[in-house]
C-alpha cells in the first residue's frame, strides 16, 4: 500500500498548504537503522476547506502534522505554506511564520503548561509575537547562531565518527607502546627502550591526535567565542529591557483585553478561568482553552491532532460544533487528524487514508465510506460499528496478518502482506496513486471496484461537516454534528 505521488494534489492558486514528498524518519541508535514514520506523502489543504486525515495507530497520521509545523523537522520534503517553503526560512522569519499555522493536541490536559495560569498560557503566543518585535543586540544574534553551530557538530555523525576512529587509534598506540616498552630489557640505566614496536606505538598515536586536532581546535575557539558573547550579552541587552520594561503595562491591558474576547468565543468564562490552572479543568474545558490559545494569533491553517479522541462522546460532539463554528467565523482551514472515522466523515471536504507512513486512498467523504476503492480503506469503513442488530459484525473485512514494522517495510506495496488480493506484482512494484473514473485517488494495483466493498456509516447531519456551520452550543441555525454513538 505504498501511495507515493502526487497525482491527487490540485494546481489550484488557492492552496493555502501543499506538502509535497513529506519523508520523516527517527535514527535507531548509531546501528544505521531508520524507523520509517512517514514515507513520500503529500497533500494540499485549499482556503476554508478540512482534510481528515485517518489510519489505525502507528500509520504516521500524527507524525505528519508535527512535521507539518517542524516538531520535527522533515528529514526531507517540502510544506508550503501560501507559497512559502518553510525549510528555507531562518529561525526569525519561522518564528513569524509559526502564527499562521498553530496546532491543537490530542491530550488537552498535557499540553497545557501545570505551573501556569489559564491567562498565561492563552495569552503565550501574543507575548512571544511581542518580544520579538524588540529587535535583538547582535551580540545576541552572534551568540544565538555560534550555539547552533557547536550544537550541530556535536551531533553530526561524520564528527562523531571521526571522533570515535581518532579515540580508537590512540588506544591501540598507546596499548602498542605500554606492551612493547614492558617486553623490553631494562638497559644498565635501569630504563626500558620497547625499540620499534614503541616506536610504532608514537607514531600511530600521533596520527590518532592529528586526525582530532581539527575538531578539538574548532571546538575550543567555538566554546571561547560564546563564553566571551554568554559574557557580553546581558550587557549589551539592558537598552531592549528597559524598551520592554517601559511598554509591558500598556501590553498587559491589551493581552488581557484579547485573551477575555478569546476564551468567550470558546465557551469558557473569562473571569472565573483566567486566574485558575489547568488541573482545575475537565478534559472538554481544557480542549477548549487549548483551541483559544491556538485562535489567539489569527491563524490561517490549525492542525488538529486527535483533538476529541480523549473526550466523552458528548463533549466531543461539542468541540466538533465548535471547531465548525471557528472555523467560518475566522475562515480557517483544518487539518483534521483522527483514527474516529465516524468523526472524520461530519468535518471533513475531502479524506486521505494513510497506512505505515504511506498514503492509500483519497476522495470526499460520501464517495469514500458509501464505496473505498482501496482493500485497506474497505477494512477500515467495515470495522465502523452500526447501531443495526440486522447486520452481523462476523460479516466485517478482517485483516490477516500483524502490521509490519516500520524499521523494515515490506516491499513494493506496504500493504501487501495483509492483503487478500496481493499478487506477485505488488511486491516488486510499489503502487502510486492514481485518479479512478468515481473520482478517487487510489494507490493499489488491484483496486476494488465501486461495487466491491465499503459500509456506509448512517450519520446523523454528515452534510454539516462539509455544506454548512454549526453551533457549538447547539443554538446556532446550521445542522448540528450528531455522532454514531449518541443515537
Amino acid at each position: 500500500m505504498a501511495g507515493s505521488g502526487g497525482a491527487h494534489l490540485r494546481r489550484d492558486n488557492d492552496s493555502v498548504l501543499r506538502v509535497e514528498n513529506l519523508t520523516v524518519e527517527f535514527p535507531i541508535g548509531t546501528s544505521g537503522a531508520k524507523v520509517h514514520a512517514v514515507s513520500d506523502v503529500s497533500l494540499d489543504l485549499l482556503s476554508g476547506e478540512t482534510l481528515g486525515v485517518v489510519g489505525e495507530s502507528g500509520c504516521g497520521k500524527s507524525t505528519t502534522g508535527k512535521a507539518i509545523m517542524r516538531v520535527p523537522p522533515p528529514t526531507s520534503g517540502r510544506v508550503m505554506l501560501e507559497g512559502t517553503d518553510l525549510a528555507s526560512l531562518d529561525t526569525s522569519q519561522l518564528r513569524e511564520s509559526r502564527g499562521r499555522l498553530q496546532m491543537i493536541f490530542q491530550d488537552p490536559i498535557s499540553s497545557l503548561n501545570p505551573r501556569r495560569t489559564i491567562r498565561d498560557i492563552v495569552a503565550e503566543p501574543l507575548v512571544i509575537n511581542w518580544l520579538d518585535s524588540f529587535p535583538r543586540p547582535a551580540v545576541s544574534r552572534w551568540w544565538e547562531q555560534v550555539a547552533n553551530v557547536l550544537v550541530k557538530w556535536g551531533r553530526d555523525r561524520r564528527v562523531i565518527q571521526l571522533m570515535k576512529i581518532a579515540l580508537g587509534v590512540l588506544f591501540f598506540g598507546f596499548l602498542l607502546f605500554v606492551v612493547s616498552t614492558a617486553a623490553a630489557d631494562v638497559d644498565e640505566f635501569g630504563q626500558r627502550d620497547g625499540g620499534a614496536g614503541a616506536d610504532l606505538g608514537r607514531l600511530v598515536m600521533l596520527v590518532a591526535l592529528a586526525l582530532a586536532a581539527p575538531v578539538v581546535a574548532a571546538a575550543v575557539v567555538g566554546a571561547a567565542v560564546w563564553i566571551v558573547l554568554a559574557v557580553l550579552m546581558p550587557v549589551f541587552s539592558i537598552p531592549r529591557a528597559l524598551k520592554i520594561r517601559r511598554a509591558r503595562p500598556a501590553f498587559e491591558n491589551e493581552v488581557d483585553e484579547k485573551v477575555a474576547a478569546a476564551l468567550e468565543e470558546v465557551g469558557i468564562p473569562p473571569e472565573v478561568s483566567m486566574p485558575k490552572r489547568p488541573h482545575e479543568f475537565s478534559g472538554g474545558q481544557a480542549q477548549r482553552i487549548s483551541i483559544a490559545r491556538a485562535l489567539i494569533l489569527s491563524p490561517d491553517v490549525i492542525i488538529c491532532d486527535e483533538p476529541v479522541s480523549a473526550l466523552d462522546v458528548s463533549v466531543q460532539a461539542q468541540v466538533l460544533n465548535l471547531l465548525e463554528d471557528l472555523k467560518a467565523s475566522h475562515d480557517l482551514s483544518l487539518i483534521f487528524i483522527a483514527h474516529d472515522l465516524a468523526v472524520v466523515k461530519n468535518v471533513s471536504d475531502r479524506v486521505q487514508v494513510m497506512y505505515l507512513g504511506k498514503t492509500c486512498e483519497v476522495a470526499n467523504p460520501d464517495a469514500l465510506y458509501r464505496a473505498p476503492r482501496h482493500p485497506y480503506t474497505r477494512a477500515l469503513m467495515s470495522a465502523i460499528p452500526v447501531a443495526d442488530p440486522r447486520i452481523d459484525p462476523r460479516q466485517a473485512f478482517n485483516l490477516e496478518g500483524e502490521l509490519p514494522s516500520p524499521i523494515a517495510p515490506p516491499s513494493g506495496c506496504r500493504f501487501r502482506t495483509r492483503c487478500d488480493r496481493a499478487t506477485e506484482e505488488c511486491s516488486e512494484r510499489e503502487p502510486v496513486l492514481q485518479l479512478l473514473d468515481d473520482g478517487h485517488y487510489v494507490a493499489c494495483h488491484h483496486p476494488l471496484d465501486g461495487d466491491d466493498g465499503g459500509t456506509l456509516v448512517s450519520v446523523a447531519g454528515s452534510s454539516a461537516g462539509h455544506n454548512g456551520s454549526s453551533a457549538g452550543n447547539g443554538s446556532g441555525t446550521g445542522p448540528q454534528i450528531v455522532l454514531e454513538e449518541d443515537r
